[in-house]
């Protein structure tokens, strides 16, 4: 009875506070995603000139890693299909960048950064509403 008390226990600790989301999907590509993905593309054309940018540039990708764990969450996902393979491709990318950046490869970095544009295009392909265009 003890071992299934403190397992009770332990479980109900590691649950934590609920996740409650402050900004919405459009404020994550704006304040999160889009600036990631600005200073990627930028270090895809010139590579970062010291150890700090390349530091820099790895922090950026976790940040872009985070961002798609933040899509995923059950008030922002739009389904559990599409959606969540195209969150999980943007963490993909992330780590792919990260790891390059951390490597300090650029030519690595170049073919991640390709791959970050091709994933924002599919998903957005998807799910981005444009000016004038009705909702599927």
């Amino acid at each position: 009875m003890r071992i299934l008390t403190f397992l009770l226990a332990g479980a109900a600790m590691a649950q934590g506070p609920a996740y409650k989301e402050a900004a919405t999907t459009h404020h994550l590509m704006d304040g999160l995603v889009r600036p990631a993905q600005t200073a990627i593309a930028a270090a895809a054309k010139e590579a970062p000139a010291d150890d700090r940018a390349w530091r820099n540039l790895a922090t950026t990708a976790v940040m872009l890693q985070e961002g798609g764990q933040l899509l995923k969450t059950t008030g922002r996902a739009k389904d559990q299909d599409v959606w969540m393979k195209d969150a999980d491709a943007l963490i993909s990318v992330g780590a792919a960048v990260q790891k390059a950046a951390e490597a300090k490869d650029h030519a690595a970095l170049q073919a991640a950064a390709g791959g970050l544009n091709a994933t924002c295009q599919g998903c957005h392909s998807v799910y981005r509403q444009r000016p004038g265009q009705k909702k599927q």
